[in-house]
């Protein structure tokens, strides 16, 4: 298929629906309403969003091939599939309104050359028309609009060739009395938005890179001085009641009247073709991307590559605009559509250029006050027009946006989002990196070395319910690997001789353990909760974990517990307890879980947490329990052993304070044992989960023992220094 240039595929499409149904039949009613200082003001208020506007399109397109779908494709692009579909589709409706708009207008200056005349029938026969052209192909559609062109220019000659009395001076500013500024100015809108007709051709072009740019800049510029010319003249040469009550003033005070009128015709016929053009390109580009319903269907193409079902479903669609709606009606609803879009644009250049992602390196350089200026004044536009329509057409996109989210769409291009959120995180952790670090914004940031990630299913689910909601988990595994030299010599001679399976079989056994911690977090992530898994090389497992320690704790965000798991095989107790030993080097908190073979977490449902005078770990123990607690919506114990009875009340009142000041449920139970402490291990209530502090003496078979007296599951926990459960 022949492509398009600058000149027919953008300028052209683009200057013509600028200069169409608002300029010859309601730009002297603005005038009328507004003067002509007025109407100046609406005309640059209005231009100032789709200079903006095309200012935005111009960077984007001369940083990526844009492809069809116009400025659906350039969101979608730039903030993903969600943020594309979601305002892809008030995108398409606000082009296919401009169809019915631009029908709606030729309709309106038919009938007052010929008012016996069905307005329906000629909207029809007009839609039909349209229908037709567009079929025959872009290229064909386009070469038509050199004669309309030629027609415009004739019919803005015969205007300026216009004789009669000017009025005796300039009205400033009008009286309004039809419509209020900001009415007038949504129905004056729809008149700029002509960029959108060049960029939905966007799929059409040569070097859309170079096109876009250039065509709709210098459309806007031209377009800009011709309509200033036109109110000025307007007002020089009627008064506002005429101008307000007379919709064909421009025919009426012409020269030649025939010309003019021709121009009104071919101007909305051309606008008309543009919409029933360049809105099924729309269409076809988010059929193609999976996002609407029937996306096989729209996104078919004939052989000819022209989009057959989209362009006949638009034609349906402005048929029934034309029976509900007229040229008044429609012009609003089009500027908020058209608002939507610019605005999303706008913002999508604004991050580009915010978080200085190297990738966006457009030829064509904006400043980024450019972009915010136009999404700001957009959204502004958006509330002075019609606030209750502008927040349901926001609120609408929103939900559009998080229904696709859910869909889970996945491009096969990248987008500004990730690096957007990446960008948020590290002004994040510049700013974090400035405070203190304090035990007030403490939550369970925990580190987890997995020897085996094929034994640790069971686990995931006590480490999901102490993370959940905003904890954070890092999993990590150590694959053992020799250090001599002859491996080092080996493995070197391995990569220069080319000789491949011992390589081979590392790596497999590398990505093997990665597929596996994948596999383990999946679950999680699917919750939306922060999980990252890495493996490492190194010759010991203690040492790997060591290493891994350091690292972790000198990056943003560190983790500030160390989680393990008791192995039933007591001859790895010496190893936990290096490991352990490594913990406080790292000054991390300890966590050291021992699964019970028989009644694991039980029901999940009751926590029995240990406490004795002075406990050096009971911040970090209660505010386990805190966490436990909350996710398992259960029954929490505080329980005490004393050495007499004498010592119960004292016991008593130290629990009660502590419930009170660790501000704690008030279903919180108080339990005061008497006796020897392993001797009343037996006593104890029963709980889902038992909950003790590590003390320098406990070792590994006291941890083996106490989880054997009491029969459950067992958390054994040890602070670092940085929590408090009291603040």
């Amino acid at each position: 298929m022949r492509k398009l240039g600058t000149f027919a595929g953008v300028f052209t499409p683009t200057i013509l629906t600028i200069l169409g149904v608002i300029m010859y039949l309601r730009l002297g009613w603005v005038v009328g309403n507004a003067g002509f200082g007025g109407a100046l003001v609406i005309i640059i208020l209005a231009k100032m969003i789709t200079v903006t506007t095309g200012l935005s399109i111009a960077a984007i397109a001369t940083n990526t091939r844009v492809g069809a779908g116009g400025s659906y494709a350039l969101i979608s692009r730039s903030l993903g599939l969600e943020a594309g579909s979601a305002v892809g589709i008030p995108l398409y409706l606000s082009q296919t309104l401009g169809g019915a708009m631009y029908i709606s207008g030729f309709t309106e200056a038919w009938i007052s050359l010929f008012p016996a005349h069905d307005p329906l029938l000629i909207g029809i026969a007009v839609l039909v028309l349209v229908l037709g052209v567009s079929l025959l192909g872009a290229q064909f559609a386009m070469r038509t609009q050199y004669v309309i062109m030629f027609v415009i220019a004739a019919s803005l000659v015969s205007f300026f060739s216009a004789t009669g009395d000017p009025t005796p001076q300039i009205i400033f500013w009008g009286d309004f009395p039809q419509a209020s500024f900001w009415v007038v100015f949504a129905i004056f809108f729809p008149a700029v938005t002509g960029i959108e007709a060049g960029a939905a051709m966007s799929g059409d072009l040569k070097d859309s890179k170079r096109s876009l740019p250039i065509g709709m800049l210098s459309a806007i510029a031209v377009s800009f001085v011709i309509y200033v010319a036109v109110a000025y003249y307007l007002d020089q040469l009627a008064e506002p009641g005429v101008l307000v009550a007379n919709h064909t003033i421009m025919i009426d005070v012409s020269r030649w009247k025939p010309v003019v009128a021709a121009g009104v015709l071919g101007a909305t016929l051309s606008s008309a073709l543009g919409s029933v053009v360049g809105a099924p390109r729309t269409l076809m580009a988010m059929g193609a991307d999976k996002v609407i319903p029937f996306f096989r269907l729209f996104s078919r193409r004939s052989k000819a590559g022209e989009p057959i079902f989209s362009i006949i479903f638009t034609a349906g669609a402005i048929l029934i605009s034309l029976v509900l709606g007229d040229l008044n009606t429609i012009a609003p609803l089009l500027t908020m559509f058209f608002l939507i879009t610019y605005a999303t644009i706008n913002i999508a250049v604004a991050l580009q250029l915010g978080i200085g992602i190297p990738s966006f390196r457009p030829r064509f350089k904006v400043h980024i006050s450019i972009p915010i200026i136009g999404f700001l004044w957009a959204v502004i536009v958006m509330f002075m027009v019609n606030p209750l329509f502008a927040a349901v057409a926001w609120v609408l996109i929103i939900l559009a946006y998080l229904i696709q989210v859910k869909r889970g769409l996945q491009a096969p291009w990248g987008d500004v989002r990730s690096g957007m959120f990446i960008a948020m995180a590290e002004w994040s952790a510049r700013q974090s990196e400035k405070l203190r670090s304090h035990p007030k914004t403490w939550k369970p940031n925990i580190m987890v070395p997995v020897e085996d990630p094929r034994t640790w299913h069971h686990r995931m689910i006590f480490l999901r319910d102490i993370i959940f909601p905003s904890g954070t988990l890092r999993l990590f595994s150590v694959r053992i690997v020799e250090e001599s030299v002859n491996s080092i010599i080996r493995g070197f001679s391995n990569r220069l001789f080319g000789r491949g399976p011992e390589i081979k079989n590392h790596s497999q056994q590398h990505s093997l353990k990665e597929t596996e911690l994948l596999e383990l977090a999946k679950p999680l992530k699917e919750e939306d909760l922060l999980v990252t898994t890495s493996v490492i090389e190194c010759r010991h497992f203690l040492e790997g974990i060591s290493i891994t320690a350091q690292v972790m704790r000198s990056m943003y965000f560190p983790p500030n517990i160390m989680f393990f798991s008791m192995s039933n095989d007591r001859s790895k107790d010496g190893r936990l307890e290096d490991m352990i030993a490594i913990a406080v080097r790292e000054k991390m908190g300890i966590a050291v879980y021992s699964h019970h073979i028989k009644n694991a977490l039980g029901n999940r449902d009751t926590l029995n947490v240990w406490l004795r005078r002075s406990s050096p770990n009971k911040d970090l123990a209660i505010l386990m329990a805190i966490q436990l607690n909350r996710n398992w919506s259960g029954q929490l114990r505080f329980i005490t052993v004393v050495a007499d009875k004498a010592d119960i009340d004292r016991a008593r009142g130290a629990q009660e304070r502590l419930i009170d000041r660790a501000r704690l449920p008030v279903s919180t139970e108080t339990i005061i044992l008497v006796g020897n402490f392993k001797e009343v291990l037996s006593e104890t209530p029963t709980a889902d989960l038992n909950i003790f502090g590590i003390s320098n003496e406990l070792d590994g078979d006291t941890m083996h023992d106490l989880t054997a007296a009491v029969n459950t599951s067992c958390l054994f926990v040890k602070d670092s220094g940085g929590e408090s459960m009291v603040v």
